[in-house]
């Protein structure tokens, strides 16, 4: 598994670019989704911030990456908001994370159990035999699905960029790459980057499974 841990907006931008992807267009999302869910009392069900929060990033994600026009498209397989890149066959999919969120010394998983049309497109990823998905414009093959995960704790979300390998029980339980984006800071509305450090630049690295 190879773990990018970019410390600087540039470090963050050149691994986004080749992606076809700008770290405002996920700066927004989740700016937008941790704000909405703070606008219920009490008397709302309990469920009611953590699913708002996923509907307005989603929401938000689907407008910068079509504000972006380089060709990203958007789908909804068996309700699953997806988004893909044809020439770059690149899937995905938005979901809120667990605590190992966005730290390079944890393994994450999503928040909650997935269903069949998520569990299918990574079941399919990376593989030689690519998936078909449809749009308005017709079908896009699709050879590599990214998940951004997202969790806020201790005033931060935190949040990645990675590639899923493998599923158990409903949730992700392995990845071939992780792009760990600086936590964004709801009090200042923006990612820390630590730009400072000029010799401490953005790695990566490769854990390897035993």
């Amino acid at each position: 598994m190879t773990i990018h841990t970019p410390k600087t907006r540039e470090d963050l931008a050149q691994l986004l670019a080749p992606m076809r992807l700008h770290a405002t267009a996920f700066e927004r999302a989740v700016s937008v989704g941790a704000a909405e869910s703070r606008t219920f009392s009490m008397g709302a069900p309990r469920s009611a911030p953590n699913m708002t929060r996923w509907f307005r990033t989603v929401e938000v994600m689907h407008e910068q990456l079509m504000s972006l026009q380089l060709d990203w498209k958007r789908s909804d397989p068996q309700n699953l908001p997806y988004f893909s890149q044809a020439d770059l066959k690149l899937g995905l999919i938005t979901s809120s994370g667990d605590e190992f969120t966005g730290v390079a010394w944890g393994t994450p998983s999503t928040k909650n159990p997935k269903g069949s049309a998520f569990a299918r497109r990574v079941e399919e990823n990376g593989q030689g035999t690519l998936f078909g998905q449809p749009t308005d414009d017709g079908e896009i093959d699709v050879k590599f699905l990214w998940i951004l995960l997202y969790n806020e704790r201790d005033g931060m979300v935190h949040l990645e960029l990675s590639r899923p390998s493998t599923m158990a029980h409903k949730r992700i339980d392995s990845w071939s790459e992780r792009i760990i984006f600086p936590p964004f800071d709801l009090a200042l509305g923006g990612f820390t980057f630590d730009e400072g450090g000029a010799e401490d630049e953005g790695f990566g690295f490769t854990v390897a499974r035993r």
